[in-house]
């Protein structure tokens, strides 16, 4: 059973609470009897699969996952899942400026526990004790949902940080634990200007300049942590948008170039070519997606 996260009314996002939880069997049921499911492509969104198997499609990839991983996807990713009939799971979404009121000091750390820990697959595995203890307050988290009574709102922001406080419990437990250190602060730095300036700024040394190191010690470390150059992380962040553009917009050749900053469609064509492996107009007619197990 497909369920994507694309949700328009008339051609416009529909308007949907801050905050959504929703068990992955009542996704599957609603499904059936045609409901959409409010599943924002504008929030976070957490799949956390208890047994059985999910199928998550994201961006250009597809990942398998079953028992007791959570999966974590950004705003703006184009995303799909398949839920298997004997699935269970919890799928939670949420606009980030939700978790900041809850505790902004959590979202930062949501933020940098899951998404720069220098892996391009936003997952982990759940273990031991943590699993009842965060499958409790989800279930409780969806029975506040559904109710109408007063301080609601107040509830689930409750709930929410209690069950964000366990997944980065979880992920501090699964990772190298490398985030005090200053050249790991660095990198989380050069990560987060890529995200801002991917599309006006190309090369290493205009990184280096934002964050007053020379473009050579940039490069090292950034190597170093994360097992690619600076160069190589620019040119990906690069290609992948202009896969986004093409998959979620339909963007030409030249339309996806001018958008990324390059002004002549020949030149982006070919970098495209360089970087992905793939000409950008094989790309357009039909991709071809790498698909990762996590069992």
């Amino acid at each position: 059973m497909k369920i994507s996260r694309n949700i328009k009314i008339d051609g416009q996002v529909a308007e949907l609470a801050p905050l959504q939880i929703h068990s992955l069997q009542s996704l599957l049921a609603g499904n059936k009897q045609g409901e959409v499911p409010s599943l924002c492509e504008e929030m976070y969104l957490i799949i956390w699969c208890l047994s059985g198997t999910v199928k998550i499609s994201l961006d250009t990839e597809v990942f398998l996952i079953n028992e007791n991983v959570v999966f974590c996807v950004r705003p703006g990713q184009v995303f799909t899942m398949e839920i298997d009939e004997n699935a269970k799971g919890y799928a939670i979404s949420f606009e980030e400026e939700y978790i900041e009121l809850t505790d902004v000091r959590l979202a930062g750390l949501f933020r940098i526990s899951f998404f720069n820990r220098f892996n391009s697959v936003p997952v982990i595995r759940i273990w031991g004790d943590a699993i009842a203890l965060m499958a409790s307050v989800a279930d409780k988290m969806i029975q506040e949902y559904n109710n109408v009574l007063d301080l609601r709102s107040d509830i689930l922001k409750g709930y929410l940080k209690i069950f964000m406080i366990y997944v980065c419990r979880q992920i501090k437990q699964d990772s190298h634990d490398i985030c005090c250190s200053r050249k790991s602060d660095l990198v989380k730095l050069f990560f987060t200007q890529l995200e801002r300036h991917y599309a006006s700024k190309k090369m290493v040394k205009e990184y280096a300049e934002i964050l007053a190191v020379s473009p050579s010690y940039l490069n090292d470390v950034v190597k170093q942590l994360s097992g690619r150059t600076v160069s190589h992380h620019i040119q990906q962040r690069i290609v992948l948008e202009a896969k986004r553009k093409v998959l979620q917009d339909g963007f030409s050749l030249k339309e996806t170039a001018y958008d990324l900053g390059f002004w002549n469609p020949a030149h982006f064509s070919k970098y495209f070519k360089n970087c992905s492996g793939i000409n950008f107009t094989d790309f357009k007619k039909g991709f071809n997606v790498n698909e990762r197990s996590f069992v």
